[in-house]
């Protein structure tokens, strides 16, 4: 399956100051072929949409090649990819836009020009011209430079992306790796419940409540302090260069922080069960509360998502999403009754029955017998089990 090893790249400023060329270079290939392409639209659609006017990422790529030599032989002092592969991304960019297709359920927009010091600084590299030994990799007209740690995992290198986080440089391969190496162990069925305060709650195994470490939060006055003083700053001044590196560096590490919790808990989950049912959260309608976008955008519930939804392929852990209208927190896991007048600042669930349990437990078990309440058979809960019809 294909998979992605991100690691540090341990960079001197001779590695660095190339890296920022290929950068460069890459995002004047972009600028140029976007700019080029709207021009050659326009007479496309002007000329009664010819097909041989008809604008297309290779076509720009031709085209810049035969001026490249002339007018930008500063292009060579990087690897080739650096402008040639933004064509290929740039073409399907128009192609995703003009099919319409959407990403995190908002429509694809059109190509936008990128801006230094706004946009992502990174370039593309071909798996041809990818060579790594241990710790070192060998970079087009560069040499080797060194990583910080080696690739975990063996398998055919396609690609790999080089790009640049506040002040430090990183390369994500991406690659075809085989996982069936990895144990097939698990056993049972566990629910899990994800909230605010505690990031997840377990319905089984030693482990019931997973905090959140909430980074975001605990550096908000940090981060608000440097903001203010980066808007008294002068642009362009070292000053203001030096705080805003440092702003980025503080965004990296309320996003390693969060990434690597998220991390722990998803890889937890995978290896000590076979059968994890979570729920279907609508992320984007739950962000729309002004009082609790923060801290849900802080716990990471899309990205917990997907680190489950991939790491449960590799452990060979059954992956149960529950209806998105299948009310876990109102339903008792002992008998079943639905309680509708539960609000979100009822915090112990109570039943008629004389079941009296945290919330978010009483819905973690309902989610780990989702899947028999669906098939209307013997639910099984935590004091007894249920008939659901």
């Amino acid at each position: 399956m294909k998979c992605a090893f991100k690691t540090l790249i341990l960079a001197n400023n001779k590695q660095a100051t190339y890296f920022s060329k290929a950068c460069g270079v890459s995002r004047f290939a972009w600028n140029w072929g976007l700019a080029a392409w709207q021009k050659q639209y326009e007479l496309w659609v002007d000329s009664g949409k010819q097909k041989a006017l008809k604008p297309s990422g290779m076509m720009l790529k031709k085209q810049l090649n035969s001026v490249k030599k002339a007018d930008f032989p500063w292009m060579y002092e990087v690897t080739k990819y650096a402008s040639q592969q933004p064509f290929i991304f740039l073409n399907r960019a128009w192609s995703d836009f003009f099919k319409k297709k959407t990403m995190n359920g908002k429509p694809v927009g059109k190509p936008r020009f990128k801006r230094k010091g706004k946009s992502i600084d990174s370039f593309y590299v071909g798996g041809d011209q990818v060579v790594v030994r241990g710790r070192y990799l060998k970079i087009p007209n560069l040499g080797w430079v060194k990583m910080a740690e080696a690739i975990k995992y063996a398998g055919h290198i396609n690609s790999m992306t080089i790009s640049r986080v506040a002040d430090k440089w990183y390369v994500s391969f991406s690659m075809e790796v085989d996982v069936s190496f990895l144990p097939t162990k698990n056993q049972g069925r566990c629910g899990v419940d994800l909230g605010i305060s505690t990031l997840a709650t377990l319905s089984s195994g030693p482990v019931r409540y997973w905090d959140t470490p909430k980074p975001l939060q605990h550096s908000l006055r940090k981060l608000a302090r440097y903001q203010r003083r980066l808007v008294k700053k002068t642009k362009g001044s070292t000053g203001y260069s030096r705080l805003k590196v440092k702003i980025g560096r503080l965004h990296k590490r309320i996003a390693d922080i969060r990434s690597n919790c998220l991390h722990q808990l998803t890889r937890y989950l995978t290896k000590h069960f076979g059968e994890v049912t979570i729920e279907d959260l609508s992320v984007k309608n739950m962000m729309a509360n002004k009082r609790l976008a923060r801290h849900i955008a802080d716990v990471g519930m899309y990205e917990f998502k997907r680190q489950l939804d991939y790491k449960s392929q590799w452990y060979s852990t059954l992956l149960t999403i529950a209806d998105r209208w299948f009310a876990s927190s109102k339903l008792c896991s002992d008998c079943g009754t639905k309680n509708d007048t539960l609000t979100l600042a009822d915090r112990t669930f109570s039943c008629k029955c004389g079941a009296k349990k945290c919330r978010d437990y009483n819905a973690s078990l309902n989610l780990e017998n989702y899947t028999a309440r669906s098939a209307g058979i013997y639910a099984v809960g935590d004091g007894g089990s249920a008939l659901v019809a």
